[in-house]
């Protein structure tokens, strides 16, 4: 069976504890600190005025060169410590240095929204909506 896709959480929503244990996700962070010998890696995100980190194991995507201050995107499972702190169990790590993040900010946003509108009420499986007729032309 394969893995869940993620979903994408903005760093902020993950470090913040708004994300479920267990989760599978996507989120995105400059890479600040890379501890090789524990196999982690620190990637910050600026949200207003506030800075977040975000802790994110490196042990199934070693080895791999990291680039201080270059932008990465974490696709991932996420595991709450005991101390409290939470890391992302990083299945996919990528440096997407020089991507458009208030466009990516923006996708992520507009993405929610349109899986929010797709989603049916409780209760209804199983059901498609009534496509339009077809014009019926003479």
């Amino acid at each position: 069976m394969l893995p869940k896709p993620g979903i994408y959480y903005f760093p902020w929503e993950v470090s913040d504890g708004q994300v479920p244990d267990g989760s599978t996700l996507r989120t995105f962070g400059r890479l600040c600190l890379y501890d090789m010998t524990h196999s982690l890696v620190t990637l910050t995100a600026q949200h207003k005025s506030d800075q977040c980190q975000l802790r994110v194991c490196t042990k199934l995507v070693e080895p791999f060169e990291p680039h201080v201050d270059f932008l990465y995107m974490v696709l991932g499972d996420l595991e709450h410590e005991e101390d409290g702190g939470s890391v992302v169990k990083a299945r996919l790590l990528t440096c997407v240095e020089g991507m458009d993040l208030s466009l990516l900010e923006k996708a992520i946003l507009e993405q929610r929204l349109y899986l929010q509108k797709r989603q049916q009420p409780i209760g209804v499986t199983g059901t498609w909506p009534t496509p339009p007729r077809a014009p019926h032309f003479q």
